[in-house]
């Protein structure tokens, strides 16, 4: 008997290439594209009748005893609305007969549809026994099993049916269940799963280079492989060890039972030629004003002599400051087998330091930063407690489709000095949406400024509407737990109109593994125009710097500058916020990112003068009350000495004069 399970995985490959890139659906809630497969259809493994095209297309087949028959369950939610609590229903006669006939129904909350029957001719009456149920989505190329809250797959021949859970609208989401029988009254047992190959292309490697490892297994269910996680049931993977290493692969049966394989990749860190390389040379800043300190830090590998112009010999990776008089050119000299050099050029405006005097500032406890993963029905909003005076504060989120906002979101508890966020969902499509951060704590109710941010339109078969590409953010992992160290800095506390702002953002790959297809992005506050930039995509539409960079290997560690102008400032800004994300792709495959922030204080902002007193306190501990006294009492002592010296000037004027 031919290996059944190959050909559903064979037709599931076909199906996703034919459909790949698709975006576009039509109104309805399942199954209504044009290019839609049938919602049912059946196949014989035996003599590939109905196989056809990847949506197959068997309606009426023959089969004999002993063939193996697959029904294909199709789901594809058209509508514009998640579908929830969705299940799959097969009709199916269970008597022996000579000819069976199977129907299907796909229900929900939001609708549900009915199919057609599809029929199995058999010369002689036979039983078709039920087997096993595969599914399979669109976002996975692997078997999902065991299926959802422990069912079996029978669940599928009876109300209310097989759940599959809540199914989100378009392409992304689409799948379908396989569902197989045997014409007669043996089911033969399911074949064992086992591990064919696994290898790899070098077990020997030189310290940097790459090994590629191997496998196949065969009648398997799940493959794993030790320091890399979840991979396909056959396939490779290029691996970058820095030391000995052995890989286990592991394969799973659908009965839970396993078995490993292990592979061993020594690694050879005695290279006979060892190129000096260097890794990294930047600068604090590009742009300094006379006598300000720059920080200059470098990296080198397998050198034995680094040098700097104007500073002479130094350390092969370290950090030296430096206060150029005028615009100085840096120059690093490398030397080892091989050499290298690198410049970086300071330019010093010949000007003098000038430190702005403290002002208080209104509301700088609470601050709402940018909306990540905006999607058509929903979108991630995110906070930032700035102040140490809430050691414990009481965050939300309102939010609304005008500034008198209007809903709000569920209370959550956050630590001062740290970041919030929360997801809204049941949005409105090509929808503008306003939303403000606000804590509640021991130092009373705080909030953010306004923000704004529109949720991406449908697209249908009659428009021609052009969809702007999009990053997904992904989940946010911060903590211990992120692999990734993100910063990004300024070195002015105070910005006004005028000023001449950089940014450094640096990040570096702190935890084990290599991370994939990583993108930093840059999102400009408002007000300040992005005038220079070491690389990168800038849409002044979105405020977004769009910057895609090389895998990060562990350790690496990389820098960008931008250079913004500060056109105007809004009159209730407490403080700007600069927000810099990390976009990456974790070896397990899912998309993560990391987020860090820097804050600037506006200058002359007639609202940071009394404003905060009045909730907040002030470094003296008046509240408003004790200003308003405190100012009375200073009018009162001027017009006390004004009278008081104004009747002395009268009394010296009118004195007599000796001769």
């Amino acid at each position: 008997m031919k290996n059944y399970i190959n050909k559903i995985i064979v037709g599931v490959f076909s199906f996703a290439l034919l459909f790949a890139g698709q975006s576009s659906f039509a109104s309805g809630i399942w199954n209504t594209a044009s290019n839609d497969c049938p919602t049912i259809n059946v196949a014989n493994t035996e003599n590939s009748a109905g196989w056809g095209n990847p949506c197959w297309n068997g309606t009426n087949i023959s089969a004999n005893p002993g063939d193996i028959i697959n029904v294909r369950v199709y789901y594809h939610n058209t509508g514009n609305t998640t579908a929830t609590n969705t299940r799959l229903i097969l009709n199916a006669q269970t008597s022996s007969s000579t000819r069976h006939s199977f129907s299907t129904q796909i229900t929900s909350n939001q609708g549900s549809l009915s199919s057609g029957q599809v029929y199995i001719n058999l010369p002689s009456s036979q039983t078709l026994t039920f087997g096993t149920v595969y599914w399979y989505t669109a976002n996975t190329s692997q078997t999902l099993t065991p299926l959802l809250n422990g069912q079996n797959g029978s669940e599928i021949l009876n109300s209310p049916g097989l759940l599959i859970g809540d199914i989100t609208p378009g392409w992304s989401s689409y799948g379908f269940a396989v569902i197989s029988f045997v014409v007669g009254e043996n089911v033969p047992p399911a074949p064992a799963c086992e591990i064919s190959n696994f290898s790899a292309r070098d077990t020997s490697i030189e310290e940097g280079d790459y090994a590629t490892l191997r496998w196949n297994t065969n009648n398997c269910n799940r493959v794993y492989i030790s320091n890399i996680g979840n991979v396909f049931l056959d396939g490779s993977r290029n691996i970058y060890p820095n030391r000995d290493t052995t890989y286990t692969l592991t394969a799973y049966n659908t009965n839970g039972s396993s078995q490993t394989a292990t592979v061993r990749v020594y690694v050879d860190d005695n290279n006979t030629v060892l190129n000096c390389d260097i890794d990294s040379f930047t600068s604090s800043s590009s742009y300094v004003r006379q006598g300000d300190a720059v920080t200059l830090r470098w990296n080198t590998t397998d050198c034995n002599n680094v040098n700097i112009s104007n500073i002479g010999n130094v350390s092969k990776d370290g950090s030296r400051t430096v206060y150029p008089n005028g615009t100085t050119t840096y120059v690093l000299s490398a030397y080892g087998a091989t050499s290298e050099s690198r410049t970086i050029r300071v330019n010093v405006e010949n000007t003098p330091i000038f430190i702005p005097a403290p002002t208080p500032v209104y509301n700088t406890n609470v601050v709402t930063t940018v909306a990540t993963n905006v999607s058509q029905t929903g979108a991630q909003v995110n906070g930032l407690i700035t102040s140490t005076n809430y050691t414990s504060a009481n965050t939300y989120f309102e939010y609304g489709t005008d500034v008198s906002l209007g809903l709000r979101t569920t209370t959550r508890t956050t630590n001062g000095n740290a970041s919030f966020s929360d997801q809204l969902t049941n949005l409105s499509p090509n929808t503008i949406y306003f939303y403000q951060a606000v804590a509640s704590g021991q130092n009373g109710i705080s909030r953010g400024s306004i923000d704004v941010f529109r949720t991406l339109g449908a697209v249908n078969n009659n428009t021609t509407q052009a969809i702007k590409q999009v990053v997904y953010q992904g989940t946010t992992v911060a903590g211990s737990e992120s692999p990734i160290m993100l910063k990004i800095e300024n070195r002015y506390e105070s910005i006004g109109k005028g000023d001449l702002v950089d940014y450094v953002v640096t990040y570096k790959n702190i935890g084990k593994s290599k991370l994939t297809d990583p993108m930093i992005q840059v999102f400009i506050p408002k007000g300040i125009t992005l005038t220079n930039l070491s690389e990168g995509i800038y849409s002044e539409d979105s405020k977004t710097l769009s910057v895609p960079i090389e895998d990060l290997l562990s350790g690496q560690e990389r820098v960008i500058y931008l250079q913004g102008r500060v056109d105007n400032l809004e009159e209730n800004l407490a403080q700007i916020v600069t927000t810099a994300i990390l976009v990456y792709t974790n070896p397990n495959g899912a998309q993560e990112n990391a987020m860090a922030y820097v804050l600037n204080n506006p200058k002359n902002n007639p609202n940071n003068l009394l404003g905060a007193s009045a909730f907040f306190g002030n470094p003296f501990g008046l509240g408003l009350i004790g200003w308003l006294l405190l100012i009375i009492l200073i009018m009162l002592l001027v017009l006390i000495s004004r009278s008081y010296f104004g009747h002395r000037k009268t009394a010296v004027a009118s004195a007599p004069v000796n001769h």
